[in-house]
């Protein structure tokens, strides 16, 4: 398992300040020490509309000095509206960022069934909005076909272009669970089309039997997943998890199961990027905080996840599944 950084948290919308743009970005993961990027392609990041041919160029070769894999790239994309002429942009705007990430050199676009996104004000993302209201709530039941005929269409395109579709198991809508995931892989039965699987995102984030349930389903058809939260450090300088999942009334304290998560993953033989995503709004008490504790913030998510896959590599579960010795 690797451990990348996703763009979306430097993108400027969670915190008070601007966005990191690209090439800095890149170099700022590396910097930190991440094995990997995804890049998140809404604007000012790599929107595909605004990454021209040379620009795409330059990217991969800036990634491919730093040697920093371009992982992923990610539509924030919602396949089941009602509403054609919305389906069809969507349909567009993943096509282009399929076509991003093959210029890219990415083996993966990591998509959304029914993304219902953000609002911006003053600059600063919110999920209330978006969230607290479904707009198409008297079609729930018919927004499924639209789904599963959107990513038909776009998985075989992707398999044409030699990228992978991963579908992600974020809510709320169409999918909210991993089996909402893995029944649609089923359905749609391209070999371009797996999954990204989030623990923190699922109904029952805090059972590790839940973790290893999901990675021993999911097997070989888990490519992607991610992670997030807000950390801190004990007194002797160890890194713990302070909340995670969605960011709510409920969210601190939240004692998500990446421990017994990356623990499955690895003993199923997961080879994928584990990415980091700060998204959620960044407070020092009742401020919005700056760039500067989005950092502090991301430096102690990789401490976090290395020791946790140094754990998950050393366990005997792990060992097992890849045949090494148990007392080595």
């Amino acid at each position: 398992m690797k451990i990348g950084l996703y763009s979306v948290t430097y993108r400027g919308i969670w915190y008070r300040g601007d966005a990191l743009d690209l090439p800095a970005f890149l170099r700022v993961a590396h910097a930190q020490g991440w094995e990997g990027v995804e890049l998140d392609t809404e604007r000012p990041h790599a929107a595909p509309m605004d990454v021209n041919a040379e620009e795409r160029k330059r990217l991969r070769g800036l990634a491919e000095d730093l040697a920093l894999p371009i992982s992923a790239v990610s539509p924030n994309c919602d396949l089941s509206s009602p509403i054609p002429s919305q389906r069809e942009a969507m349909i567009c705007y993943v096509r282009e960022c399929i076509g991003l990430a093959r210029d890219l050199g990415a083996p993966i676009c990591k998509i959304f069934a029914a993304w219902r996104g953000v609002t911006l004000h003053d600059g600063l993302a919110t999920y209330h909005e978006t969230h607290a209201f479904d707009q198409y709530r008297f079609w729930r039941e018919d927004r499924r076909p639209f789904v599963v005929a959107g990513l038909r269409e776009l998985s075989s395109y992707a398999e044409d272009q030699g990228v992978v579709l991963a579908l992600q198991n974020h809510g709320p809508d169409i999918v909210s669970r991993y089996q909402d995931v893995l029944g649609l892989i089923d359905e749609v039965g391209s070999p371009a089309f797996k999954a990204c699987l989030d623990i923190s995102i699922e109904p029952d984030p805090v059972s590790p039997e839940h973790a290893w349930e999901m990675a021993q389903a999911a097997g070989a058809l888990q490519v992607h997943s991610h992670f997030n939260g807000e950390f801190t450090r004990t007194a002797d300088g160890q890194v713990v998890l302070a909340g995670g999942g969605y960011f709510d009334d409920g969210f601190w304290g939240r004692q998500v199961a990446y421990p017994a998560y990356v623990e499955a993953l690895i003993a199923s033989g997961f080879t994928g990027y584990m990415n980091w995503e700060y998204c959620h709004p960044a407070r020092r008490g009742d401020e919005i905080a700056g760039i500067r504790y989005v950092d502090e913030q991301t430096r102690m998510a990789l401490e976090y996840m290395k020791e946790l896959r140094h754990h998950a590599q050393a366990s005997p579960n792990a060992r097992a599944a890849t045949g090494a010795p148990l007392g080595a």
